[in-house]
């Protein structure tokens, strides 16, 4: 025995980790919701085109290649709401998303502070960070889920008439 009492080294809160996944959770469930409707709305769209035979190879494989697909679509969709969902910051969440879900919770135990290191690369993203992300994320899948409505729902002749 040492005589090193270890019920006096201060220990990180346990509530951070929790905090953290809690965090997490929301982030990576909002992004799999934009992710649902990016290939949903893909494939109304090729519907709508007589193309559904493109359905399986374009709905399918990266986040960032069906996002450059719907982008490519968005330009000549019958619908204005497609053309308004934010390309360019998905691409940006992408890069989140990638770093968040793959990447090791690696959490000083004293102080509790920690990085989310991905590739021997840390990268900082406080709770608080990752909350805005997932809010982020909810209010762009609220524009998803319209756009996927509005094809469902909507009468694309009738579309900007009104």
């Amino acid at each position: 025995m040492t005589g090193i009492d270890d019920d006096d080294v201060p220990w990180a809160d346990p509530a951070i980790r929790t905090d953290y996944e809690a965090a997490l959770g929301r982030f990576i469930l909002a992004f799999n919701e934009v992710d649902y409707y990016l290939s949903q709305i893909i494939a109304w769209e090729l519907g709508e085109r007589k193309s559904q035979h493109l359905r399986s190879s374009l709905t399918a494989g990266p986040f960032a290649a069906r996002l450059d697909t719907l982008e490519a679509l968005s330009t000549t969709s019958r619908l204005g709401g497609v053309a308004t969902l934010p390309m360019s910051r998905l691409r940006s969440l992408n890069a989140d998303r990638n770093r968040l879900a793959h990447g090791h919770f690696d959490q000083n135990p004293f102080d509790g502070s920690y990085n989310v290191v991905l590739a021997a690369k840390a990268h900082e993203y406080p709770i608080k960070r990752i909350s805005a992300l997932a809010n982020e994320l909810a209010t762009i899948a609220e524009k998803f889920r319209q756009a996927y409505l509005a094809h469902h729902f909507d009468d694309p002749d009738e579309v900007g008439t009104e």
